[in-house]
């Protein structure tokens, strides 16, 4: 039986994050099709599972030294499973890691799974626009040096995977040429979808932190106190300064509603119940919350990413770069529930074409064949 080891920072389990989502939707339909599956990550719960859909899970002590990232601890799960595939969806210590610690023969994989994977000082210019100086320079060291070992790893994996064109077309100007592997989804039945018959709702979902810029649509809010539109925002605070401009949301507005973190197996309600989607966020791989909402039909209003222009020239929602643009546009869709229902039918036709699960996991087994015949060219 072949075996093959997810290694991340977290299980979906552990945090509910795109990434781990991913990770977790591959590893179950690789078990279902008989692979011997294990997945590597961070838990230190006493409560924390062996295993997960038939999938094996293997803990790593939380919060390790930054300069060794649980190496021997990882080495010691390698070796005990002896995989023949590897699979890493982060860009830090754990995918050096996974490149110096695999057996002869095993085909390793390293997907990008953020826009600025791959690079190191785009990454810290980014991180300049979103947080305080302080707080850079504190982590400054730490980052570039995480960064240089995860950069210079992936140039000796035998197989990198990106989400988009536009993140493939960058990689290649670093001499690293991955292949183009789309985000997966769970199809839901037609019946899901949203009808835009009833009074609107304006979702935000999403980790609650700078670099989603959550204070943008609580502007958004304020500017459409006069609309007659509830906006939702879902997910789990995780900066200080954001539960404190959440906290005078919550007080001074009230169109807003804070529905908390959302369960995985219960967000599918929320989006049932959407009829625009907003994303604020300053930079992404490629948003799960995309694939979420166009499968129900619901549009995709979206502040400075358009990931591959679908938005744009696929025709799958609005995209804006400033904030003016984006309470006009929303104004727009809310006014046009037939404009809503048109977008949504052809978003969702589109998601369950170019992001279904079976069909990725099918094209990554041929590239692991492909990948293992030039490692080992007997087989």
């Amino acid at each position: 039986m072949k075996k093959i080891l997810f290694v991340t920072k977290y299980h979906f389990t552990r945090y509910t994050g795109g990434a781990e989502l991913q990770c977790a939707m591959l590893a179950e339909e690789f078990a279902n099709r008989g692979w011997s599956v294990h997945y590597v990550s961070e838990n230190s719960g006493t409560d924390a599972p062996s295993e997960w859909n038939n999938v094996k899970l293997h803990r790593l002590p939380e919060n390790p030294d930054w300069r060794t990232c649980n190496r021997n601890s990882l080495k010691q799960v390698i070796e005990d499973v002896k995989p023949d595939v590897i699979y890493n969806r982060v860009f830090d210590l754990y995918t050096a890691h996974v490149m110096a610690l695999a057996p002869k023969g095993c085909v390793t994989i390293w997907a990008a799974a953020a826009a600025l994977d791959g690079f190191i000082w785009r990454h810290q210019l980014a991180i300049c626009a979103a947080k305080p100086l302080r707080q850079i320079l504190t982590g400054f060291r730490k980052t570039v040096y995480v960064r240089r070992r995860a950069q210079k790893a992936i140039r000796h994996a035998t197989l990198t995977l990106a989400q988009l064109d536009e993140h493939k077309q960058t990689l290649n100007h670093l001499g690293i040429h991955p292949v183009l592997v789309r985000n997966s989804v769970t199809p839901c039945p037609e019946s899901e979808m949203q009808s835009h018959n009833t009074e609107p709702v304006v979702l935000w979902i999403g980790s609650i932190k700078p670099w989603k810029r959550p204070e943008l649509f609580f502007e958004l809010c304020k500017r459409c106190e006069d609309a007659d539109t509830r906006f939702f925002m879902v997910g789990e605070v995780q900066d200080a300064a954001c539960q404190s401009a959440l906290d005078r949301a919550i007080q001074e507005l009230p169109n807003f509603h804070y529905l908390g973190f959302i369960p995985p197996d219960r967000v599918g309600e929320i989006y049932r119940q959407a009829h625009v989607l907003v994303s604020t966020s300053q930079a992404e791989g490629f948003p799960n919350t995309f694939t979420q909402a166009w499968m129900r039909g619901v549009p995709v209003l979206s502040l400075d990413v358009d990931p591959d222009g679908m938005l744009t020239s696929g025709g799958l929602g609005v995209y804006v770069t400033n904030v003016d643009e984006l309470e006009r546009e929303l104004r727009k869709l809310l006014a046009a529930p037939d404009l809503r229902r048109e977008i949504g039918a052809r978003a969702r036709e589109f998601t369950l074409k170019e992001f279904d699960l079976k069909a990725n996991v099918t094209k990554l087994e041929k590239l692991i064949e492909q990948a293992r015949k030039k490692i080992s060219p007997s087989l």
